[in-house]
């Protein structure tokens, strides 16, 4: 047996659990891409639309595992695939069976290794339970992902570039049908900050001593200067204020639901300030030694997973104070990628470099989830009257943190507890302002943001929104300055060209238009050619128009 591994440290991982050791290529990801034939790699003499009808075909992308994996196909009776169990860990595994063809002159037989996790339970348990075959929907999901980015990527960026339309520095304008959603979350905030008018508008504020807790007081806001100073004046002499209205109320903060990809890295982005790229590739490292499952994934719900063996090796670390092996209660929620579990640890990470708050980032929201009690929280009002002007102030306390105690993270911080009051009680007024106010501007976008509308519309998927954020900025369409993007020139040009021509080439509608092609060919319900050609045919169309629009300005 040969076995084929994704990662040199999952093969490092298979070749300790597995006795004795099986012969092992570890490769570093795609062996093999998708391009054009070597005629169409001259962008001056080749008319970008001819690419939407051009053969594609498979060329080698990394030349060293390529010749380690043919020396090492020679007197092979079985291949076993141990890539990632997901559509891009099934299209490599594919990309090794056609190496393995071309040069062996047949398809050697092969099964197929599936896990989870690099831990040794779990090497071993899928060693025993070796498949037969590829999951072949996941392949041609994938494969027609590539085809479709290779083709409209190809077409759209040489049209751009050659038009000679854009300054970028680099001479290139790349283009991608989920860059440009992205891109364009981020100029909708900018012209929405551009076009914002501020309003001057007036408060009226008083601090009271309620039993000895200061409480500051407001009213709604006040358009009119005369009138607001008309108010404070027939109240600034007050020395009391009545009670008139209090509500306390109860609520609950439901501890949280397991991990997914898209949560680690919107909650990791905003506890860090990291790029999601950056996160992802650390999650990846901390996957592939071993300390937690498979990072890329959309599920929830917890269904096989041995909530005692996890606990128990937590219970080793210094999170261990948390845990009750007798009692615990995990919450699902109601993802199932029909792939692989919520992320969790798998093993005690000692290590206090850059990759422990990612680490302890999932083993808290872990027990969190499984052995955590949700928190409980009063949440008060109370209005007052001064001089006959009605202010009032809100707040909450926290009765019981529950989870919090163990994932502290987006704990409450804006918490003051209040004594109980009754109506028609009268309380002391320490003092009473005006304040003169302007509205501000909608915020920039954070990544956490960006991140999370990039899930709300579809573009991308858990295993590729990592990228975009990072993608866009490389090119130079956007900066980010502290933790939030900022609109680049370049990247505004771009955006103002492709929304003159139609508003389909910048929203995100179109690209989930493709996305959920995709997942018909995960389901069956659409074969990959039949796909691709839809999801071409409609860009092929908006390449009409754009290229229209370009000649009339050039």
């Amino acid at each position: 047996m040969l076995v084929i591994a994704e990662k040199p440290s999952v093969a490092r991982n298979i070749r300790s659990a597995i006795k004795p050791p099986p012969s092992i290529v570890a490769l570093k990801g795609h062996i093999l891409e998708l391009d054009f034939p070597e005629g169409y790699s001259r962008w001056r003499s080749i008319d970008p639309r001819e690419l939407f009808k051009a053969p594609i075909e498979w060329i080698v992308r990394d030349h060293e595992s390529y010749k380690r994996l043919v020396s090492s196909l020679r007197g092979v009776d079985t291949l076993v695939l141990a890539t990632d169990n997901d559509p891009e860990g099934e299209l490599i595994a594919y990309e090794v069976l056609l190496i393995a063809r071309d040069n062996l002159g047949f398809t050697p037989r092969y099964r197929r290794m599936r896990f989870n996790a690099t831990t040794v339970g779990e090497l071993r348990r899928a060693w025993i339970n070796l498949e037969s075959d590829l999951r072949w929907r996941w392949v041609w999901k994938a494969l027609l992902r590539h085809k479709f980015d290779l083709v409209t990527g190809a077409a759209y960026t040489r049209l751009l570039t050659l038009s000679g339309r854009f300054d970028s520095g680099s001479g290139l304008i790349s283009w991608g049908s989920c860059q440009i959603p992205t891109l364009w979350f981020i100029y909708q905030k900018e012209m929405e900050i551009r076009s914002f008018k501020p309003e001057k508008y007036y408060t009226l504020s008083a601090v009271l001593d309620l039993n000895g807790v200061r409480v500051e007081f407001s009213s709604d806001p006040i358009r009119d200067p005369s009138k607001a100073r008309t108010l404070y004046f027939s109240m600034k002499n007050s020395r009391y204020a009545c009670i008139k209205g209090f509500q306390l109320k109860d609520e609950v903060e439901r501890k949280p639901l397991p991990t997914d990809t898209d949560t680690m890295l919107q909650e990791l982005s905003k506890i860090t300030g990291l790029p999601a790229s950056k996160i992802m590739a650390i999650a990846e490292s901390l996957y592939g030694d071993g300390y937690i499952s498979y990072p890329r994934t959309e599920t929830n719900m917890w269904l096989t997973v041995d909530h005692r063996s996890i606990l128990s090796m937590l219970s080793s670390t210094p999170l261990s104070r948390y845990i009750d092996m007798s009692r615990f209660d995990p919450r699902d929620g109601a993802k199932n990628d029909g792939a692989h579990p919520p992320i969790h640890p798998t093993a005690y990470y000692p290590q206090k470099d850059s990759r422990i708050i990612v680490w302890e980032y999932t083993a808290r929201r872990y027990l969190a989830n499984v052995v955590g009690r949700d928190a409980y929280m009063k949440r008060w009002r109370i209005d007052i009257d001064i001089g006959g002007i009605t202010l009032n102030a809100t707040g909450r306390y926290i009765i019981d943190e529950g989870f919090y105690r163990i994932f502290p993270y987006f704990k409450p911080r804006d918490l003051l507890q209040v004594p109980i009051v009754n109506v028609g009680e009268r309380y002391p007024v320490i003092e009473i302002d005006l304040k003169e106010r302007k509205t501000k501007p909608p915020p920039r976008l954070t990544e956490s943001e960006l991140l999370k509308l990039l899930e709300k519309h579809s573009i991308g998927t858990d295993a590729t929104r990592a990228d975009y954020p990072q993608i866009i900025v490389e090119r130079g369409y956007a900066e980010k300055k502290g933790r939030s993007f900022h609109l680049s020139s370049l990247g505004e040009s771009l955006i103002n060209l492709l929304r003159s021509v139609d508003e389909r080439l910048v929203t995100p509608d179109t690209r989930r238009y493709v996305e959920q092609l995709m997942i018909d060919v995960e389901l069956g319900k659409r074969g990959m050619d039949e796909a691709l050609g839809e999801a071409l045919k409609v860009y092929e169309e908006l390449f009409d128009k754009i290229s229209a629009k370009l000649k009339s300005i050039s």
